[in-house]
């Protein structure tokens, strides 16, 4: 039977694929495979450059491939004795990723992401009892946040695990570790709120006297400068009450040479007074200081002839 050449293409193509499915893998930017020889991890078994890699088909070679973003990790609420005899419960958020496959895969099966998991939270358990057996309750909860201690907390746990990380050769680096939330036992809550509503109360009143002290302070400043400048508008009410004395009696001086002068200026002085405002006044002919009026006589009217 004659075959086409159709045919005999689609085949070759086919074959070509299958081929390329045994012998070819693609690693991702995000992965990282590790390429076994009979079940057994090879020294340069490892291929961390992104693309197609050649490869033996099974039996001979299987390849596992790693994840090596950062994976997350979050524990359960446990009990915590704290050096102050008061317990309390953690809740801690773990980001970890796969640094060194070469000891990683060995130490977990075929690179097991569950197991790792498994073992890394025994050792977060283990560190957050640790460190947290360190501190008091005040430093996870108090009225007064500069008292309390997260970032410290924190950053002790953080190094607690990876230096048991380290020390395991897990081939895991641990990027971050953070308390996620903070509950007490049904037990000691009453007598835990009981003890912040006292401390919030002590701050509320050491508050309270910083204020009024310093309001005092403020009210003794505010009255002595008071004081201070009532005492110089009081000199200087003084001077310029003296000044006038003294230029009413210079002017009483110059006026007791010339009484009629001094007395026509006076006259002049009062009727200009009275005519700022333009508005008529009316006053008895032998008013005193009023003799200006009485001397004065109206204009003259003449009659001018009519021109022609």
């Amino acid at each position: 039977m004659k075959r086409s050449p159709l045919t005999i293409v689609v085949a070759v193509l086919l074959a070509a694929i299958f081929g390329l499915m045994l012998f070819v893998f693609q690693v991702r930017r995000s992965e990282v495979a590790v390429v076994t020889l009979f079940d057994k991890m090879e020294a340069d078994g490892v291929r961390t450059n992104p693309g197609p890699h050649l490869q033996w088909p099974w039996p001979i070679e299987r390849v596992y491939k790693l994840d090596q973003r950062v994976q997350s990790l979050e524990d359960t609420f446990e009990p915590v004795t704290l050096p102050d005899q008061n317990q309390i419960m953690l809740l801690t958020y773990v980001g970890w990723h796969v640094s060194d496959p070469a000891r990683f895969f060995p130490k977990f099966e075929n690179g097991s992401i569950s197991s790792a998991v498994t073992n890394l939270q025994g050792i977060v358990r283990s560190a957050k009892d640790e460190v947290a057996s360190r501190h008091k309750f005040s430093d996870f909860l108090s009225a007064d946040t500069n008292q309390m201690k997260f970032t410290q907390i924190e950053n002790e746990m953080l190094d607690s695990v990876r230096q048991k990380v380290a020390q395991g050769n897990y081939g895991i680096e641990i990027n971050f570790v953070q308390i996620k939330s903070i509950e007490l036992p049904s037990s000691v809550s009453e007598k835990v709120f009981k003890r912040m509503t006292e401390e919030r109360n002590t701050l509320v009143s050491a508050i309270q006297a910083d204020a009024q002290e310093k309001s005092i302070e403020i009210r003794s400043k505010a009255d002595s400068e008071a004081s201070r400048l009532l005492s110089e508008a009081d000199a200087q009410a003084k001077e310029i009450r003296g000044q006038g004395v003294e230029a009413m009696v210079h002017s009483l001086q110059i006026m007791s040479q010339n009484p009629e002068l001094a007395k026509r200026i006076m006259d002049l002085t009062r009727l200009e007074d009275l005519g700022k405002d333009k508005t008529t006044w009316i006053f008895d002919p032998n008013s005193t200081g009023f003799e200006l009026l009485r001397g004065a006589k109206p204009p003259a009217t003449t009659n001018a002839p009519p021109h022609n």
